[in-house]
């Protein structure tokens, strides 16, 4: 699976690079790769710190707490746990992805993982004094409004629809 995206990502990255070249010649598709590396630069000490946040967390996470926390058995309780957590942890997709995926190797059931994500996404409480400064209290209290069944529903729907295939899903994550 890992081998399969790699190779789509590199023909998007050899796709857009003749793009470039046709439009500009080397100097804007070598711009461009350029650009790209310097950002991979910019981001590596993120990224080093997300993946070792992630490894060390897995030191904490015990199969047996984790499968009774956050586990297909904890149903409503694993599910709130999830959004109440995600809508806690600080930082992009190169802090809580990571987060996700240790929690879901370790046990946590696939309902868990997308509301946790969910929330992070829709109810980060870290982003709320900035949206209320730009979009004012009125937008943000209905945009939470709006927003407040979904990372719920999300787990639920993700758990009882897809559950089943958790370890299936598990296994394609295995280094």
């Amino acid at each position: 699976m890992r081998e399969r995206t790699t190779l789509i990502l590199a023909g998007v990255v050899l796709l857009l690079a003749v793009l470039a070249w046709n439009q500009g010649g080397w100097e804007m598709a070598g711009e461009g790769l350029l650009g790209g590396l310097r950002t991979l630069v910019r981001m590596s000490p993120l990224l080093v710190a997300a993946f070792l946040i992630a490894g060390l967390i897995q030191l904490f996470l015990t199969q047996e707490n984790v499968s009774r926390w956050l586990g297909a058995e904890s149903g409503w309780r694993g599910i709130f746990l999830a959004c109440a957590s995600g809508s806690l942890v600080p930082g992009g997709p190169f802090i809580y992805y990571p987060i996700a995926a240790t929690l879901f190797r370790a046990g946590a059931s696939l309902g868990v993982v997308v509301a946790f994500v969910s929330a992070k996404n829709l109810w980060p409480l870290v982003r709320l004094p900035i949206e209320f400064a730009l979009l004012g209290p009125r937008l943000t209290l209905i945009r939470l409004a709006v927003t407040l069944l979904v990372p719920p529903l999300l787990g639920f729907l993700a758990q009882g629809l897809l559950g089943h295939q958790s370890d299936t899903i598990r296994k394609s994550l295995e280094p």
